[in-house]
């Protein structure tokens, strides 16, 4: 249940982030990440506590983490790279523990 929560905020977030990206940067990639991304791990929190849904929370999750990552390590820019790196990492460590408990 805690998952599913974060998932749509999560998902909440990823959409924001994509909008503000757009609107600052005028970046139409950041929008449609922000929005595909976003929208999967909604996807995902309605389909979770299911093997599906996990497994989608934790692919988009890890391609966010990786994404960011390398993105923090290349151009050193704090925003939004290290908090969707946490967020990230809170939705894996979350995933792992829900999938364990099912």
């Amino acid at each position: 249940m805690l998952a599913q929560i974060y998932y749509y905020l999560f998902g909440l977030v990823a959409i924001a982030g994509g909008v503000i990206g757009y609107t600052r940067a005028n970046s139409k990639a950041s929008l449609i990440a922000g929005g595909a991304s976003g929208a999967l791990l909604i996807i995902a929190g309605l389909l979770a506590p299911s093997l599906p849904g996990f497994l989608l929370a934790l692919i988009v999750s890890i391609l966010l983490l990786t994404y960011f990552g390398r993105s923090y390590a290349t151009k050193k820019k704090p925003m939004p790279a290290i908090p969707m790196i946490v967020l990230s990492g809170i939705c894996i460590v979350l995933t792992a523990i829900a999938w364990h408990a099912r």
